[in-house]
C-alpha cells in the first residue's frame, strides 16, 4: 500500500508545478477541481500591469484584445429558430386560426407582437390561443415575419396580412404593409388600396391614395375602376377643391360617362351634375360642348344649371356678388405676381408684363402669366373676389415727373379664363396713389395728376360698375401706402404732403365714411409700401430727406391695431423705393425698386419672416424694375403647369427729377 500513497503524493505535486516558457508563467494544474482562478494573480505572474494603459486610436498589439463579431449571426439565429419551429423543437405555444394551427415559441412571437406580450405577461402558462377571425395565410405571414423578418406580399394577400398585423399589434409589419401599399399606387390599384386602407384604419395610406386619385383623376377615369365608383365616392371627389383636371369641361364629361354606364344611375343626374362647376367653363364651351347634350336641355334641373352658368358669363359686373365655391378654381395655387413697372433696360418704355413666381422646382422662377391691356407704371393693384384689378398709373414715361400722363383706367383680370375686361374709369386720373379692397369695394385714395396732389377718395362698386365719391382726406397726399386693418378700416401711411415727406398716418372707415388721425410713423417716408399680415400692418421701403439729400429709409415699421402704436422691426438689408410688397403665406416679399444710395434700379426680391424677425434674399426679378406692383393671386393648374421662362424684354432709361423745393415730389430714380 505504501507505494500507492507515494504515487498519490507525487501526482499532487505535479499538479502544482509551473513551467516557464519564454518568460511567461504557465500554470499546468490547480489544487482542486472547480477552485476559482485568481485572474489578478495570474496576470501578475505573466507580467501584465494591474491597470491597462489607454491606447491611442488605432494602436493595437498591447494585449488589450478587441470585440469580434460573427458575420450574419442574427440571420443565422433566425434561420435556426425557424428550423426549430418547423421541427417543433421546444415550441411551447399553439396558435389556431379557424382551419389551421401553428406551433411557435412564446419568446419569439411575443418579441414582435404587443398582443402576445400582454397576453403572456398575464398568463405565462397558456398553451393554446384561438384566433378564429384571422385567415391561415395571414397568421402564417405573421409567424414568418416573427422568425425571419420577411414576408411575401402582393395585392392579393395584403388584406389578410394587414388584418393579422393590426389585430396582433405588430407595428413593424404594419409599416412594411404601409410601404408596400404606397409603392403599389397607380391608376389601376388606387381605389383598391384606398378601400383596403380605409377598412384597416391605415390613415397614411388612405390619404395618400385619395390624394393620388385627386391628382390623377383624368387618367383614372379611363380605367374600368372609375365606373365602379359609388355615387358617394364620385360626389366626394367632385366636391374636393384639390381635384386636378385639365378643365372643368373634363369634369362634366366624366360625370356623363359615369351616369351613362348604368341606366339606373340616371335618377342621380341632377344631383351629381350640381357638383360640376359650370361657371368655370368658358361660355364658348358651354355652347359647343355642354348645351348639345340632350339631358342638359331636357331635364329641367340640369337645364337650370346651364342657364345659371350662362347668366354668370353674360353679367360680368355681377360676378363679384355671385362668387362661391362653384365659381372657384380647382387645385388652385396662391402665387406672387409682379405687375408692370419700368425695367432698367428698356429705352424709355414701360412694361406690360405680369409675371408669376413659380416655386415648384426648388429654386423659384419668374414666368410670364399675361400682359396688361396697356403699358403701366406707378399703377396700383388689388385682389378682390379672386380677380386682379389694375388701376391708374402712367401709360407713358414722363422725364420731367409732372404726372401729365396719369390715367384713370380700371381693368380686371380673371385668372380662370386668362382674360381682361375694361371697367368704368375712375372719376379722376391718378398716379402715385393707393388702391385697396374693403367690404366688397375698391377704394382709390389720394395720388396726383397734372393738376397737382389729390385729397380725394372714391370707391368702385362692382355690381353697378361705377365709382362713387367718398369723404376726402384733410390734406392732399401722394406717394403714400395703404393697407386694410382687421376691422375693415384702411390705414394710410406717410407720403408726400406740403412739399415734404411725412410721418402722418390716418385711417378711413368705409362704414362711417370718415377719416381719423392715427399715431405717426417714426420716420418721414414716401414711395414706400404697406401690407397687412397676421393682423398687423408692415411699412417697408422708402426714401426721405436727410441733411438736404434724399436717402433710403431702411427701417421696417409695424402697426398694431390693438395698441394703436408703431414698433420697429429688423431693417431692410438694402434700401429701395417705388417697389412692390405683398404677403405670401406667413412671409412678406419686397420686389424690385430704386436704390438711392447706388442710384440704380434693382431686381432684388427681399423676403421678411415675422416669426424670426429677419430678412433673406429671394429669387430676383428677370430684370431691375421700378414702379412695379406686387400682389398674390390664386391661379388655376393650367397656369401653374407652364414651363416657359419669361424672356426679359429690352430695357428703359432713367427719368430726370425735379428739386425738393417744388410742389411735385421727386421721383426716386436717377436723373
Amino acid at each position: 500500500m505504501a507505494p500507492k500513497k507515494k504515487a498519490a503524493r507525487q501526482k499532487k505535486v505535479e499538479l502544482e508545478t509551473t513551467v516557464v516558457e519564454g518568460g511567461v508563467v504557465v500554470v499546468e494544474g490547480v489544487k482542486k477541481i472547480g477552485e476559482a482562478l485568481n485572474i489578478e494573480q495570474l496576470n501578475r505572474m505573466n507580467g501584465l500591469p494591474l491597470s491597462l494603459p489607454i491606447p491611442a486610436p488605432g494602436v493595437k498589439g498591447l494585449g488589450l484584445g478587441s470585440e469580434l463579431t460573427r458575420p450574419l449571426h442574427g440571420s443565422a439565429l433566425l434561420e435556426e429558430l425557424s428550423r426549430m419551429r418547423q421541427e417543433r423543437f421546444l415550441t411551447d405555444l399553439e396558435l389556431a386560426s379557424k382551419t389551421k394551427a401553428f406551433d411557435v415559441h412564446k419568446l419569439v412571437i411575443s418579441s414582435v407582437s404587443h398582443y402576445f406580450r400582454e397576453l403572456l405577461a398575464k398568463d405565462p402558462g397558456v398553451k393554446r390561443v384561438e384566433l378564429p377571425t384571422l385567415s391561415p395565410l395571414g397568421l402564417a405571414n405573421v409567424i414568418t415575419f416573427a422568425y425571419l423578418g420577411r414576408v411575401h406580399m402582393s395585392l392579393y394577400t395584403i388584406g389578410c396580412t394587414v388584418s393579422a398585423a393590426s389585430m396582433l399589434q405588430i407595428p413593424q409589419l404594419l409599416q412594411m404593409c404601409t410601404d408596400f401599399m404606397l409603392a403599389e399606387l397607380n391608376v389601376q390599384t388606387c381605389v383598391y388600396v384606398w378601400n383596403m386602407a380605409a377598412v384597416h384604419g391605415l390613415d397614411e395610406v388612405r390619404e395618400a391614395a385619395r390624394r393620388f386619385v385627386l391628382e390623377n383623376f383624368a387618367q383614372f377615369a379611363d380605367t374600368p375602376q372609375f365606373t365602379q365608383l359609388t355615387l358617394e365616392q364620385v360626389t366626394d371627389f367632385l366636391e374636393d377643391d384639390g381635384l386636378i383636371l385639365p378643365s372643368e369641361l373634363t369634369a362634366f364629361q366624366m360625370v356623363m360617362k359615369w351616369l351613362d354606364f348604368d341606366p339606373q344611375r340616371q335618377e342621380h343626374a341632377a344631383e351629381l351634375l350640381s357638383h360640376v362647376r359650370f361657371e368655370t367653363i368658358p361660355a364658348s364651351e358651354l355652347v359647343s360642348e355642354v348645351q348639345p347634350v340632350a339631358r342638359m336641355m331636357q331635364d329641367p334641373q340640369c337645364h337650370r344649371l346651364l342657364v345659371k352658368a350662362m347668366n354668370y358669363h353674360l353679367l360680368p359686373h355681377q360676378q363679384n356678388a355671385l362668387q362661391s365655391r362653384r365659381t372657384s378654381i380647382r387645385g388652385g395655387q396662391k402665387v406672387l405676381l409682379s405687375v408692370g413697372g419700368r425695367p432698367s433696360l428698356t429705352e424709355r418704355a414701360l412694361s406690360r408684363e405680369v409675371l408669376w413666381r413659380d416655386p415648384r422646382e426648388g429654386v423659384a422662377t419668374w414666368r410670364h402669366l399675361t400682359q396688361l391691356p396697356a403699358k403701366s407704371f406707378n399703377q396700383s393693384v388689388a385682389v378682390m373676389d379672386g380677380f386682379l384689378y389694375v388701376a391708374g398709373g402712367e401709360d407713358q414715361n414722363d422725364a420731367r415727373n409732372q404726372a401729365k400722363h396719369a390715367v384713370n383706367t380700371l381693368s380686371r383680370y380673371d385668372p380662370r379664363f386668362n382674360t381682361w375686361i375694361h371697367l368704368s374709369s375712375m372719376r379722376q386720373r391718378r398716379t402715385h396713389f393707393s388702391l385697396v379692397p374693403s367690404g366688397g369695394r375698391l377704394y382709390a385714395i389720394g395720388g396726383r395728376n397734372v393738376e397737382g396732389l389729390l385729397a380725394t377718395t372714391e370707391s368702385y362698386v362692382p355690381s353697378s360698375n361705377s365709382w362713387q365719391p367718398r369723404a376726402p382726406m384733410e390734406l392732399p397726399r401722394c406717394c403714400h401706402a395703404s393697407a386694410v386693418l382687421p376691422s375693415g378700416d384702411i390705414l394710410v401711411t406717410g407720403g408726400y404732403i406740403n412739399c415734404a415727406y411725412s410721418r402722418s398716418v390716418v385711417s378711413y372707415s368705409p362704414e362711417a365714411d370718415s377719416w381719423s388721425e392715427r399715431a405717426g410713423l417714426a420716420t418721414p417716408r414716401g414711395w414706400h409700401c404697406a401690407a397687412a399680415l397676421g393682423g398687423r400692418v408692415f411699412v417697408a421701403g422708402a426714401v426721405s430727406w436727410a441733411r438736404g439729400e434724399r436717402v433710403d429709409v431702411l427701417s421696417l415699421e409695424v402697426f398694431s391695431p390693438e395698441s394703436g402704436e408703431w414698433s420697429q422691426a429688423a431693417p431692410l438689408p438694402m434700401g429701395v423705393s417705388t417697389a412692390g410688397l405683398s404677403p405670401l403665406g406667413d412671409q412678406l416679399y419686397l420686389l424690385g425698386g430704386w436704390n438711392e444710395a447706388e442710384k440704380r434700379y434693382k431686381a432684388a426680391v427681399q423676403r421678411y419672416d415675422p416669426g424670426t424677425n429677419s430678412w433673406s434674399g429671394g429669387e430676383e426679378l428677370p430684370e431691375p424694375t421700378v414702379g412695379v406692383s406686387c400682389c398674390t393671386l390664386t391661379l388655376p393648374p393650367r397656369h401653374t403647369s407652364r414651363r416657359q421662362r419669361h424672356a426679359p424684354g429690352p430695357g428703359s432709361t432713367h427719368e430726370e427729377h425735379p428739386t425738393r423745393d417744388g410742389s411735385i415730389p421727386p421721383q426716386p430714380t436717377s436723373g
